[in-house]
């Protein structure tokens, strides 16, 4: 533990995995090109891509192929599983993309796209990376 680490703003007792943001953290984890799970609403426990941001709510187009807007406190991040493209979604390094290497407990090892260096990552700050082809 290093005390200058940020603190996680992962859900204080939410070890599901999930990338669940708490509600001061709502407007602005959520990005374009990351998959998420819809946790409530019409869509509930579909996954999709973000395709746009409007203002506190995504236009997120589901697997099945059809686009709908979400609430931004409906939605989490798919959490990345090894060898996933995957994009860090804050602190100092946010919007920077790797590949998620390895997983260790809730740091996620990612090699960057930028100049392979290695980092560690808290798990709840990366998403799957899904640009656009």
């Amino acid at each position: 533990w290093d005390p200058t680490t940020p603190g996680t703003p992962a859900t204080p007792g939410n070890d599901l995995g999930g990338g669940a943001r708490g509600p001061q953290q709502s407007k602005n984890w959520c990005i374009k090109h990351i998959e998420v799970r819809v946790v409530s609403g019409e869509h509930i426990d579909r996954v999709g891509i973000v395709v746009e941001i409007l203002g506190a709510e995504s236009r997120v187009r589901l697997q099945s192929g059809e686009t709908t807007l979400v609430p931004a406190e409906d939605l989490e991040a798919v959490p990345p599983q090894k060898n996933s493209s995957v994009i860090i979604l804050q602190g100092d390094l946010a919007n920077a993309t790797g590949k998620l290497i390895g997983i260790d407990g809730r740091d996620g090892i990612v090699k960057m796209d930028l100049n392979s260096d290695i980092k560690i990552v808290d798990m709840p700050s990366l998403a799957v990376h899904s640009p656009p082809s």
